[in-house]
């Protein structure tokens, strides 16, 4: 059945339209006196209302009843979604009232449905030689040169349907793609920029396909090296906004934070702009899950932009690694790592102290880590007894794990602590064993008296 007729419509109508013929049809067959009316009209209307306003041409109904039967046979097979059918019965058409060039339209995009894309595009050529200036026949011309890969005729189409008038969300993000495609990615920031600044109070439904533009600008912006951060507030207030529907779209955001975290050299001195960024989307992560995604994206963040960060220095951005990217290993090999950064941050401790207060005021999840540490390297009180105690376990350890950078910088400590050099780094993996592996019945390499199976064994096991 054909939608539009059901409700008194010509095709094409608009969402005002529409509402108002249901509205009043409602009114003259209630669900009571006439039920099959009634689901007939209320079905009708619940597909036509979530299509944008103006998606197509309105052609007037044909004149001649056998078109008539034609047009709504092809309707019937267009709303049963058989694409095949609905070709054939839009050439037949085509053929017998060659002056109805509804039919012609109908038939390009059955044909491209139905897996003829090269007819498609010859049949859309014919519609714009035709009427030269309509919008639709354009972009349905753009779309077929789209699936063919004709790249620059596609641009070019999707141009003339702009000029002309094109501007609903779908055609500006299939414009933006073409854009993309052939490599204009000042036009297609352009397009994009007008969908994500339209002047309008979005529904829940549109919600994808803002964030899809934002998304577009963030990758057009890395492809071309332009600074992307003049949009990041406006997608800030946007997350924080429309924040109840975000969920519904985590994937998509959380990849605009990975794409943000790999391009901060685009940011420029935005960063503040980033953790407000971060923090919209931090808000809108409520299940487990969500946040747990959202703790990767946001410790990838950090973990570049600290490896960028020229104000530290290389032992404190190490310490990324000690915390962050080391779960996977032994016990005995991140003991290891750790007691290596803390002593290489006693041994520059003038040089770290003014990086803990970067730390804590702009990584705090690194300074989290590090927080009792950190405390005892700013107080400054019994450093040479830490010192000796963590260089004692540091010392045992070496002896079978390498990788380490605190001995190979300070070798001096290490002919103290070891008489014979026979630490070496493999130069591959940052920590690795590079001795026979403690037995079960050893003592534990920490120092604590204890057998190892009865101490670091049981704890990495744990």
């Amino acid at each position: 059945m054909d939608d539009y007729r059901t409700l008194g419509l010509e095709q094409g109508a608009s969402q005002k339209e529409i509402k108002k013929a249901y509205f009043s049809l409602v009114r003259k067959y209630s669900p009571e006196e006439s039920p099959e009316k009634f689901r007939e009209i209320r079905e009708a209307y619940e597909r036509l209302k979530g299509q944008t306003e103006g998606q197509g041409p309105m052609f007037p109904r044909p004149s001649d009843p056998l078109a008539e039967k034609f047009l709504d046979l092809y309707w019937k097979y267009r709303n049963a979604r058989d694409p095949h059918r609905a070709r054939d019965v839009c050439e037949e058409a085509w053929k017998r009232f060659p002056e109805e060039i509804q039919f012609l339209y109908h038939l390009a995009l059955a044909q491209r449905c139905a897996g003829n894309s090269g007819k498609s595009v010859k049949s859309c050529e014919e519609l714009v030689k035709r009427e030269p200036e309509n919008k639709w026949f354009w972009r349905e011309l753009a779309i077929s040169y789209d699936e063919r890969s004709y790249t620059r005729k596609a641009y070019m189409a999707y141009e003339k349907a702009y000029e002309l008038g094109c501007r609903d969300n779908g055609f500006l993000l299939d414009f933006s793609a073409s854009c993309d495609n052939y490599e204009q990615y000042d036009r297609g920031i352009q397009v994009l920029t007008e969908l994500a600044r339209k002047d309008r109070r979005w529904k829940r439904e549109e919600i994808e396909d803002v964030l899809s533009a934002y998304c577009g600008i963030l990758m057009m912006s890395c492809r071309k090296g332009a600074d992307f951060s003049g949009m990041l507030p406006e997608c800030s207030q946007f997350i924080r906004q429309y924040s109840i529907y975000i969920p519904d779209h985590l994937k998509t955001v959380l990849g605009f934070c990975t794409v943000i975290s790999m391009n901060l050299e685009l940011c420029g001195s935005s960063h503040e702009l980033i953790r407000d960024f971060f923090s919209a989307v931090e808000k809108v992560c409520v299940s487990e899950k969500d946040q747990a995604m959202f703790a990767i994206a946001q410790e990838q963040y950090m973990d570049h932009r600290i490896w960028a960060d020229e104000r530290l220095t290389e032992t404190v951005q190490h310490g990324m690694q000690v915390f962050f990217q080391m779960d996977d290993e032994p016990m005995d090999i991140r003991s290891y790592a750790l007691l290596d950064l803390k002593l290489c941050m006693i041994e520059e401790r003038q040089e770290v102290l003014p990086q803990l207060e970067i730390l804590k005021e702009e990584y705090p999840l690194y300074y989290k880590k590090i927080r009792e540490f950190a405390e005892q390297l700013q107080n400054g009180k019994n450093l040479g007894y830490l010192k000796s105690s963590l260089l004692k376990q540091y010392t045992r350890l070496a002896k079978y794990v390498s990788g380490g950078k605190y001995f190979e910088k300070y070798p001096d400590e290490k002919k103290k602590a070891m008489g014979t050099v026979i630490h070496q780094n493999d130069g591959e993996k940052p920590f690795v064993r590079s001795g026979k592996k403690i037995g079960r019945n050893d003592p534990c390499p920490c120092g604590s008296g204890k057998k190892y199976k009865h101490c670091c064994m049981k704890k990495e096991r744990a």
